[in-house]
């Protein structure tokens, strides 16, 4: 019995080893995306200019589907997809409309985008205000890791301290300033850090808030990436609050950057 089992053994490793390649190596089939999202979810593009956006798969892989790219309102904007499944976007109108992307085939994975054509670039009005956290780094806002990493231009600083509800970052402003459009860039390390749900809010006297922009289970997909976000309001405010009501689940926060950014009319 034990002789046969020895056999059974030597012929199932036999068979292991027919499975690899001719150098080697184990074959292993190819890993099939199973969802699709924008890293995104605004789009902001001057009028007549043209930007390259590309979606995110899941897995983490190289897209295996193929997919068809859609503008909504094709007066806003032009769209043609490049063969490494990225599309070329170019703003042939104004407004804003919704980027579409969709698998071609049954399972029909999609994902959206809101697009917004604009007249002229942002303007970063960030080295114009004061900044006020309410979670200091131990160092002080001073510290290779304070707060005024935060709005110092700098993508290779950050500001790091601990995590704790309420979690308060305000930009202060000597005048008002009507703020549509925000950027913020992650850390270089500890995803788990990373902001994930907030609000950014207004006041004109620093006590009475109101909500401008809620976002809620938001990933950064890199180390140091710039992500983008607008909203719609066309009210001046003295101070500007980022409320994170949750980070990625670890017990310090961080970030590189926060910019505040006026768009023209």
């Amino acid at each position: 019995m034990k002789t046969k089992f020895k056999i059974l053994l030597t012929a199932v490793s036999i068979l292991s080893l027919c499975a690899c390649s001719a150098d080697g190596r184990r074959d292993f089939p190819t890993l099939v995306e199973t969802g699709v999202t924008f890293e995104n979810s605004d789009i902001l593009l001057v009028s007549g200019k043209t930007d390259t956006i590309r979606a995110r798969f899941e897995p983490n892989v190289a897209p295996q589907r193929d997919y068809i790219w859609v503008v909504d309102d094709p007066s806003v904007a032009d769209i043609q997809v490049n063969a490494d499944k990225s599309a070329t976007i170019t703003a042939t109108g104004s407004g804003e409309t919704t980027v579409r992307i969709t698998s071609d085939d049954a399972d029909k994975l999609t994902a959206e985008t809101r697009l917004k054509v604009i007249a002229g670039a942002p303007v970063d009005i960030t080295d114009m205000a004061t900044i006020i956290v309410n979670r200091e780094n131990s160092g002080g806002a001073d510290a290779g890791e304070g707060s005024l990493k935060l709005i110092d231009g700098d993508l290779s600083s950050k500001y790091l301290t601990d995590y704790k509800q309420p979690f308060f970052i305000t930009l202060q402003f000597t005048g008002s300033q009507i703020i549509n459009f925000y950027q913020l860039t992650s850390g270089n390390d500890g995803p788990d850090r990373d902001p994930l749900d907030w609000e950014i809010q207004g006041s004109n006297d620093g006590e009475n808030w109101e909500t401008l922009d809620a976002r809620t289970g938001e990933k950064f997909d890199g180390r140091n990436l710039t992500r983008e976000f607008y909203f719609d309001n066309d009210k001046g405010y003295t101070y500007y609050r980022m409320d994170v009501l949750n980070n990625n689940g670890g017990g310090l926060f961080q970030m590189s950057e926060w910019a505040l950014l006026s768009i023209p009319e």
